[in-house]
């Protein structure tokens, strides 16, 4: 079945070696606590949803959740966030369990349902948890969640392994689904060079409001340096500065760096969370200033 291939599944023989998830013995069904008196259930377990136990002082994190509710729904299979979990891919703070049921299957709270059948093909089991293949993982983030959420994933994706063409290749195959053309957006905007979620934020938008000629880690080979944002073609960066280059000693290097860089002629504007969160505008105008100081050098 072209457009979604089993080549890009978790490696089954490292599901042997590793056995079962710990969590599929640790969560327990109600009928499986029948027997243990009430008081000592109350105290020795936590109901997580209805049906639902797992141990006091369990971690309550998002690949534990989707394991254990994988135990009410044996047929289901992890999908989104659940199944990148299992995959090894870092999830958002926000991420909730989810699992795709088919057609049928009782909603709990603090649980995400997805009513659509998986194709046995795009399905693997990663420490006898069933979840969605990578490339289907993917797919499904990118049509499921907004959009810079969506490119955040794909990104995540790319360093984990799969290819752009291999993403092209499952858009063309499921062409006419729900979300496709939603995917097709993400892919667009999906950069494998960018190296941090806040670049990539910053780089989605700038283009949104008309910038589009900023890449991601454009080198600088004359100076050693690499940006996290340029226009090479009009020699402007945009570098984002993290929580780190607060430390005295950073400032001083990122001093150094953007002073060699002016010199070399390049027009650096800086970018940090705060001026992110609170001061876009005058972002825009910075690089607008940037953008006319070439003109008018031109």
């Amino acid at each position: 079945m072209r457009g979604i291939r089993s080549d890009d599944r978790y490696d089954s023989d490292q599901d042997i070696r590793d056995g079962n998830h710990p969590v599929l013995a640790l969560a327990r069904l109600s009928h499986e606590l029948a027997d243990i008196p009430r008081r000592r259930r109350e105290r020795e377990y936590r109901k997580v949803a209805d049906g639902l136990w797992l141990p006091v002082g369990t971690a309550p994190d998002l690949e534990t959740l989707s394991v254990a509710y994988s135990r009410l729904y044996p047929d289901a299979v992890l999908t989104g966030w659940s199944a990148a979990v299992l995959h090894g891919i870092e999830a958002p703070d926000d991420a909730v369990p989810e699992l795709c049921v088919g057609p049928h299957g009782r909603a709990r709270r603090g649980l995400r349902m997805r009513r659509y059948v998986v194709p046995d093909r795009a399905v693997t089991s990663i420490r006898g948890v069933r979840v969605t293949a990578l490339r289907w993982t993917a797919f499904d983030l990118a049509r499921f969640t907004d959009h810079v959420e969506g490119v955040l994933a794909m990104e995540k994706f790319f360093h984990r392994g799969v290819t752009r063409a291999a993403m092209h290749e499952t858009v063309a195959y499921m062409s006419g689904s729900w979300g496709v053309s939603r995917v097709r957006r993400v892919l667009a905007d999906a950069d494998p060079r960018s190296e941090s979620p806040r670049e990539t934020e910053t780089r989605l938008f700038l283009r949104a409001a008309g910038f589009t000629g900023f890449v991601p880690q454009v080198d600088v080979p004359e100076l050693g340096y690499r940006l996290d944002l340029a226009d090479p073609v009009h020699k402007i960066a945009v570098e984002y500065d993290g929580a780190h280059h607060d430390d005295p000693e950073q400032q001083s290097r990122d001093r150094r760096r953007r002073n060699r860089l002016q010199a070399a002629g390049w027009l650096v504007v800086v970018v940090d969370r705060r001026l992110f969160a609170h001061q876009r505008a005058e972002i825009l105008q910075q690089v607008e200033a940037a953008y006319r100081v070439r003109r008018f050098a031109a």
